[in-house]
């Protein structure tokens, strides 16, 4: 939906009439965030840079979690009050704002006069958020569920031999948790966490397509693929190589009791502070020749407000396109994430970085980019079943179709 044009000829000039004194301040940006962890003081980092750099435009930025700003929105668009200028999202999340008007296109002209261009973005990414020849989102970086292995523990019981391809199987966890327990570690193997997450890296290992829904409304999850991946998680916490339902792996992890972690590359700052000498891989496979990364991108999105001006639509476009070209390298060596905007890979050696194996161009068919108008009410129903299905307080099947029916009852009551 793109936004009409005001009559800014009208406007300057009326503002041509006022005293210089009057243009002094800056253009006020209100920018909302899901950065609150250790991302969200590189983020702020970021916007200082951005105020610091001129005098022109002033962002006000707000940080809070994923959860609140997905509540928050609706209501704020609805009443037409306290909308961002500008926020950040996940990809995901723009299908289903597009389809209910929550969202406006960016304007080309304005885009083209801050310097923006789809040219300096991964393709994957910027692309994915152009729906009907509308751009909708701006990529701030692509972010993926990876390996993390603490390499001390790795060269202790002589585990390395396992990754020299650069990538785990599930057979190895299993191998290389038998070499280690039998040298005399007492610790977990390997780690069910964010459940969501690790699943849906296994799925798109066995369906390519990512296939959540065949017709793009009605879900279709409870299928053999999925069934498999729920298996496998399963048999892996019945046989002892997980650690166990109410454990907290990612202290296991940091406290050095955990061989395998799998998180977001999001997490790598922590786990430098942790003191964790650490390595990082592409999830953990069924085929070594067969990788994929759930991934996601944070994206800068305009919310529908019919009171923002074009002056501001320009200081928006302007502070998101110093984000992409000044502080995409402080974006990957601080906060651990791949940025979007490409040049900034030309300063950057992707072999020193742990996560920059997921930025060459050999791997870019390794990151899972799910795409559903109604991610939102799969994300609530699919997050839900959480350790359920593993330790038995409902069945595989059960699981399955309880997800599909929450999210089919959910769209029917839209």
């Amino acid at each position: 939906m793109k936004k009409a044009k005001l009559l800014i000829p009208v406007i300057a000039a009326s503002m041509a009439l006022l005293p210089a004194t009057a243009f002094a301040a800056p253009v006020e940006i209100d920018y909302w965030s899901v950065f609150t962890g250790g991302d969200g003081a590189v983020m702020q980092s970021m916007v200082d840079k951005f105020n610091e750099s001129q005098d022109e435009v002033h962002v006000n930025h707000t940080p809070m979690t994923a959860d609140d700003l997905y509540q928050k929105i609706p209501l704020s668009v609805q009443t037409g009050s306290d909308i961002p200028d500008v926020a950040v999202v996940h990809i995901e999340r723009i299908p289903n704002f597009v389809a209910n008007d929550m969202l406006y296109s960016y304007d080309e002209d304005i885009l083209s006069e801050a310097g923006i261009s789809a040219d300096d973005y991964i393709e994957s990414a910027f692309t994915a958020s152009n729906i009907d020849d509308e751009q909708f989102g701006i990529p701030l970086d692509v972010h993926s569920y990876v390996t993390y292995y603490n390499k001390d523990l790795f060269d202790q019981y002589d585990l390395n031999e396992f990754i020299e391809d650069g990538v785990l199987t599930f057979d190895e966890i299993r191998a290389l948790g038998d070499k280690a327990r039998e040298q005399g570690f007492e610790g977990d193997v390997f780690d069910l966490g964010w459940m969501r997450a690790q699943l849906l890296c296994f799925y798109a290992q066995l369906d390519p397509e990512l296939t959540l829904s065949e017709d793009g409304v009605t879900p279709c999850i409870n299928n053999e693929n999925m069934k498999q991946v729920f298996e496998t998680m399963k048999s892996l916490y019945e046989d002892g190589y997980t650690n166990a339902k109410d454990g907290d792996a990612t202290a296991e992890f940091y406290g050095g009791e955990m061989l395998v972690w799998m998180e977001g590359i999001w997490m790598k700052a922590a786990v430098v502070d942790a003191g964790i000498n650490f390595g990082m891989l592409p999830a953990v496979a069924y085929d070594p020749a067969v990788i994929k990364n759930w991934t996601s991108s944070h994206n800068f999105v305009q919310f529908a407000d019919e009171e923002r001006t074009e002056e501001e639509d320009l200081a928006v476009a302007k502070f998101i396109k110093f984000m992409g070209e000044q502080n995409s390298e402080t974006w990957a060596t601080d906060a651990g994430q791949c940025p979007a905007y490409l040049a900034a890979w030309d300063n950057l050696d992707l072999d020193q970085l742990p996560q920059g194996f997921l930025a060459k161009p050999e791997n870019v068919d390794t990151l899972a980019i799910y795409s559903y108008d109604y991610w939102g009410l799969f994300d609530t129903a699919f997050s839900r079943v959480g350790w359920d299905f593993v330790d038995g307080t409902i069945s595989i099947d059960d699981a399955l179709a309880q997800v599909d029916a929450e999210i089919t009852d959910a769209i029917a009551a839209q």
